[in-house]
């Protein structure tokens, strides 16, 4: 059965966004100056609002420790959707400068650039943010779901 739009799914998107964009803030220093992406924040922000709503949003109903995982769950999702994002973005960037022979070397570039990304994503402020503010949000869409049902 599908469930429509609640209050905890409002709330989810709302932190989550707060969480991408302050990990893209923290993450962005690492980038090298070539790398950098324009409204890459902003962008950040919106795939933590879509992920928070389809997959925070779903999770609530258990106890504030599962809400707290699913909480960290939901953030490591933000995480991996941001990476493919940005490494669809620069495939894309280099196909336009005819820098691949054919479809399958420009798909299989994806993931060497995501794991170039996911190498600089690996420090500890951002790793801390997407944990511990995935912990908080967790819990707090999860006290929302118990009082606004």
């Amino acid at each position: 059965m599908r469930q429509g739009p609640t209050a905890a799914k409002l709330v989810a998107s709302i932190l989550f966004a707060f969480i991408g964009m302050a990990a893209a803030v923290l993450y962005e220093p690492y980038l090298p100056e070539s790398r950098r992406e324009p409204l890459f924040a902003e962008a950040t922000a919106l795939i933590g609002a879509f992920v928070g709503w389809w997959v925070m949003g779903r999770l609530v109903g258990g106890s504030y420790r599962q809400a707290g995982r699913s909480g960290v769950v939901t953030s490591f999702w933000l995480l991996f959707w941001a990476l493919l994002v940005f490494s669809l973005r620069a495939m894309v960037l280099k196909s336009w400068d005819k820098r691949y022979r054919e479809p399958a070397e420009a798909l299989s570039d994806v993931v060497f650039i995501g794991y170039g990304y996911l190498k600089l994503a690996l420090n500890l402020p951002v790793l801390g943010v997407l944990a511990l503010g995935g912990l908080a949000c967790g819990m707090i869409v999860e006290f929302i779901a118990r009082r606004w049902r």
